[in-house]
């Protein structure tokens, strides 16, 4: 998820043509930051929320995914849910991050504690994930939206887009991890080294397909909290449509069967 921040400029950067003047007012935008150290792009504070939404979203999906609590077998499964969610999710807002900064702009990822809070009193006690720990968010020059708000679009766009692009890429690489470990090794006969590994393929390719297609859903408003397939819808429909068509055919496929993944689950939890 990503957040923008828009301030209106003040007048000395952004104002009306007079009917005397050839062009427009418009100060010149400041050159582009860069960002070639590693303390440039990031800061302790917001490393710290990296990790602590890391942590919480893994035991969130243990207690939800495994019983009893605070078991061998929970280990196993809190273990595997880092795993995943330390590619599928830290890499869904670092790859957020990345293109915003791209373009000159400030980003940072900041928690909600009041989601994370309940993120893990709904996972221990009611046994569902509201995965919602927090947002990327990105601060433009305030002149860029009203003096370009087409390019504004396309940038905003290309970065919502950068998160959803890695969790099919994501998914894809475990899928093919999944069938490949799947044709060797069978559930009944695996140790507990391969229960692991294939415990993580199945998590890996079933979390990042429906990260994808449920970030990609249309839904939001420029200037708040929205899903990232609403920029890309606005700024690009083609794009929308297969980055879009992509993960929910995917998913589709594993909740119906088609792709054996969640099949695979369900006796790789009850092995452990």
């Amino acid at each position: 998820m990503v957040k923008v921040k828009i301030k209106k400029p003040s007048k000395r950067f952004y104002r009306r043509r007079n009917n005397w003047e050839i062009f427009p007012f418009v100060s010149g935008f400041p050159k582009k930051r860069q960002f070639s150290r590693f303390r440039d792009r990031f800061s302790i504070v917001e490393i710290q929320n990296i990790l602590i939404a890391w942590a919480v979203l893994s035991l969130a999906f243990g207690a939800v995914l495994y019983r009893p609590l605070f078991s061998v077998g929970f280990a196993y499964v809190v273990g595997a849910s880092a795993i995943v969610l330390g590619l599928g999710f830290i890499f869904h807002e670092l790859m957020h991050k990345f293109a915003a900064q791209k373009y000159g702009y400030d980003a940072e990822f900041k928690i909600w504690p009041m989601w994370l809070f309940m993120a893990l009193i709904m996972a221990f006690f009611i046994g569902v994930v509201f995965a919602a720990p927090g947002a990327t968010y990105f601060q433009p020059d305030p002149r860029e939206y009203y003096m370009d708000p087409k390019g504004f679009t396309k940038r905003y766009g290309v970065i919502s887009l950068a998160g959803p692009e890695i969790n099919i890429i994501f998914g894809a690489v475990f899928l093919g991890l999944f069938y490949l470990m799947s044709s060797f090794v069978s559930v009944s006969g695996a140790s507990s080294i391969e229960l692991f590994a294939m415990l993580v393929f199945c998590l890996g390719t079933y979390i990042n397909f429906y990260l994808a297609a449920f970030n990609m859903l249309p839904i939001g408003s420029m200037g708040s909290i929205s899903l990232d397939g609403y920029k890309v819808w606005n700024w690009n429909k083609v794009y929308w449509a297969i980055f879009f068509i992509i993960p929910v055919t995917i998913t589709a496929l594993i909740f119906l069967g088609y792709i054996p993944v969640l099949n695979h689950l369900i006796p790789i939890l009850g092995s452990i």
